[in-house]
């Protein structure tokens, strides 16, 4: 029990390792998947998916898969992968056990997610990463009074200068401020956001190159200044996060949807109906391909585009050409989900255009 104790520090310590060693660039990234792929599907049928070398192999690509938001390709390569693991309770285990848990936190199972989050609590104990991705996972599922708890309990690790702690502190502040937002305490909620940015910002700048996670934080500093009818600071980081997250994640990643949608928010706000368009159709882009797809964000930024022509003066109705193509792959993706409720709402609202 005690190899695998120092096992799972080792890896948990090392979260976001391969995030730090250089630049996000996102051209590099994908040639490098490309790279590991090779290396990873030869070493599989040369000597099984059981084979040492072929798992740390997978899980070298993982690293950037999950980066990339390669969804669909982690799920169906851990059907193979975590029963290979879960026999050998060495390292690679615990691996793949973490593995699925970031997978369903991105897939949007939240629930899966946590209840593999406190596995791990429950075998090491509480460490900083930990105590931020359950967190992360709690707010997420709507509960902020379990998930401050976390969040002040991996902040209580980084100011105790525990090992690896310090990278953690960017992360927990930006969870506290989705808590405070869910409380409704917007200004407390921007200074929580402004600290996790102003952290990011200033590690790249230490470094020599840009992230992902100042994005993200550039992200939340956005959304809490639009609340607050800050519009220009709101444009601002919004088009900062665009810009971070091409560079850093490529362009169709589904970070960019999310971004472009603020963008288009701020827009609409200043009355800026043009650049909004163009905004909402970009997001509505990433939202139809994205391996994760979410009917009920199809649906809010299908609405947001249209209310961007609607009530705006003259309805130029050629313009609605453009988006057939978007509309169609939406289409497409919603035919294979349970036909519900929520289904013939959005085929009423793509038949209407």
């Amino acid at each position: 029990m005690g190899r695998l104790l120092w096992l799972l520090l080792a890896i948990w310590a090392g979260l976001g390792a391969k995030i730090d060693e250089g630049p996000e660039l996102a051209s590099e990234q994908i040639f490098q998947e490309a790279v590991l792929e090779a290396k990873y599907f030869d070493l599989k049928e040369r000597h099984g998916v059981a084979d040492r070398r072929t798992l740390e192999a997978f899980f070298e690509l993982f690293d950037l898969w999950i980066m990339l938001y390669r969804l669909n390709k982690i799920d169906e390569a851990m059907v193979e992968v975590l029963p290979a693991c879960q026999w050998r309770q060495d390292q690679l285990t615990i691996k793949a056990i973490q593995a699925v848990a970031f997978l369903r936190w991105k897939q949007g199972r939240h629930r899966e997610a946590l209840a593999r989050f406190h596995e791990m609590e429950g075998t090491l104990g509480k460490n900083p990463a930990i105590c931020e991705n359950i967190g992360h996972t709690y707010n997420a599922l709507g509960m902020p009074k379990e998930a401050e708890q976390y969040f002040q309990q991996s902040l209580v690790f980084v100011e105790a200068n525990f090992a690896g702690a310090a990278e953690n502190k960017g992360g927990a502040l930006l969870g506290l401020a989705g808590v405070r937002e869910k409380q409704l305490k917007i200004p407390e909620a921007l200074e929580a956001a402004q600290q996790a940015y102003d952290f990011y910002k200033s590690r790249d700048q230490e470094r020599g190159w840009e992230s992902s996670l100042t994005a993200k934080a550039a992200m939340a500093v956005s959304k809490m200044q639009l609340k607050l009818e800050n519009l220009d600071d709101a444009e601002a980081k919004a088009q900062e996060a665009v810009r971070l997250f091409e560079s850093t994640s490529g362009e169709d990643s589904p970070l960019l949807a999310s971004a472009w949608k603020r963008l288009g928010e701020v827009q609409m706000k200043q009355e800026r109906f043009v650049d909004a368009r163009i905004a909402f159709h970009m997001s509505y882009k990433l939202e139809a391909i994205k391996d994760a797809f979410d009917l009920t964000e199809i649906v809010i930024v299908h609405q947001a585009l249209m209310d961007a022509h609607l009530g705006r003066g003259p309805l130029d109705r050629t313009i609605f050409r453009s988006y057939f193509g978007t509309i169609s792959q939406a289409l497409q993706r919603v035919r294979k989900l349970k036909q519900d409720g929520n289904a013939g709402a959005f085929y009423k609202l793509a038949g209407e255009v």
